[in-house]
């Protein structure tokens, strides 16, 4: 079976969700391809409508597997791949229906912007809407949350692939510190941080030390600090883990109760975890999961500034515990290892290429 496989870019989504996989199957031997995004391979025919009429150089792929498809025109490719013969598969790592308004995301997905002409006199023509036709199209759609199954994939064809780590974030020392830390980005999560309330500027005000992995601008306004916390800016996909370890004493990982939230996956609390870096977190649904699993020993949810204060207070005095929770947060990780299970991944591709025959069968 030959996977051709288009990551939707070259920063952690597409790293977790395609081309780590992609890579772990290619070395095991099974015939996968990466196609990264400066160099796709895949050429559309485009008819006077302004609409795909056919899609060329496809001989001889079995799977074609795409990441957010978000554009018209690959949207339109896929029902025309399928008529080939050929299985689709749309992985999906966040329902951009629900995106906030003040993500960055948020305006570039949003269709009112679909088929705008801006600068330079380029069309516009990526919509979350693309996005739910694809994946209505889609031989299979991969989704990191049952959440987004139900978005996705109501007509059945769906496959939860739960995020997993490379190899990478279990080779990183761990440095133990009482540094409060917040391992994300403001732009993507701007309405997070209310979830705390004052708990963080009630510990800092005490002497505790607060700092962001990630861009620090407006961070402290956003915490209720009088100035930005120390930050670290630049960190590639590559850097992220030794970062995070050095950094952060004391992880958190807070998430408002929204709808696009209520779908997010376990990641930022596993990989703190693997990192042995103790964490508070949120009580969404998949971080809930995580906790269940085990991670329970290992970090906090809380539901409340007061809880937040009291958990992330614990930890900060107390280096007993932020040990005792960093030992037993790598157990848990330790089964979550992508390259324990990246057999999943292909599973699900092969699962779509069954599908796909059988659609072709009924067909014919």
């Amino acid at each position: 079976m030959r996977v051709v496989t288009y990551p939707a870019d070259t920063g952690g989504c597409g790293y977790f969700r395609i081309i780590w996989a992609a890579e772990l199957l290619a070395a095991a031997g099974h015939d996968v391809e990466i196609r990264p995004p400066a160099n796709r391979g895949l050429r559309l025919q485009i008819g006077a409508d302004d609409h795909v009429e056919d899609v060329l150089d496809v001989d001889g792929v079995d799977v074609f597997v795409f990441q957010r498809l978000t554009h018209q025109w690959m949207a339109e490719a896929v029902p025309l791949l399928r008529a080939k013969g050929i299985a689709v598969v749309v992985d999906v790592d966040d329902d951009l229906s629900t995106v906030h308004p003040r993500n960055p995301a948020y305006e570039s997905m949003h269709p009112r912007g679909a088929g705008k002409t801006g600068r330079g006199g380029t069309v516009h023509r990526h919509s979350w809407q693309h996005l739910a036709a694809a994946c209505r199209d889609a031989t299979l759609v991969t989704v990191s949350t049952p959440a987004l199954l139900e978005r996705y994939a109501r007509h059945g064809r769906g496959h939860v692939l739960y995020n997993h780590l490379p190899d990478t974030y279990y080779d990183v020392p761990r440095v133990d510190r009482d540094v409060i830390g917040w391992p994300a980005a403001l732009a993507s999560h701007p309405d997070d941080p209310a979830v705390l309330g004052g708990a963080v500027a009630r510990l800092v005000s005490e002497g505790a030390d607060f700092r962001v992995v990630g861009d620090p601008t407006g961070v402290g306004r956003a915490f209720g600090l009088f100035r930005d916390p120390q930050g670290r800016t630049g960190v590639d996909v590559a850097g992220w883990p030794a970062a995070v370890a050095g950094d952060v004493g004391v992880g958190i990982a807070p998430l408002a109760d929204t709808a696009f939230n209520r779908a997010k996956s376990w990641l930022k609390p596993l990989e703190m975890s693997a990192l042995g870096v103790p964490w508070v977190a949120s009580p969404r649904e998949e971080y809930v999961r995580l906790h269940k699993l085990g991670a329970g020993v290992a970090g906090a949810l809380a539901d409340s500034p007061r809880r937040w204060y009291r958990e992330m207070k614990r930890l900060v005095d107390s280096p007993s515990l932020r040990a005792e929770r960093a030992e037993a947060g790598r157990a848990v990780a330790e089964g979550l290892r992508l390259s324990d299970n990246v057999w999943r991944w292909w599973e699900a591709w092969e699962r779509a290429r069954e599908v796909q025959n059988g659609h072709k069968a009924c067909a014919a």
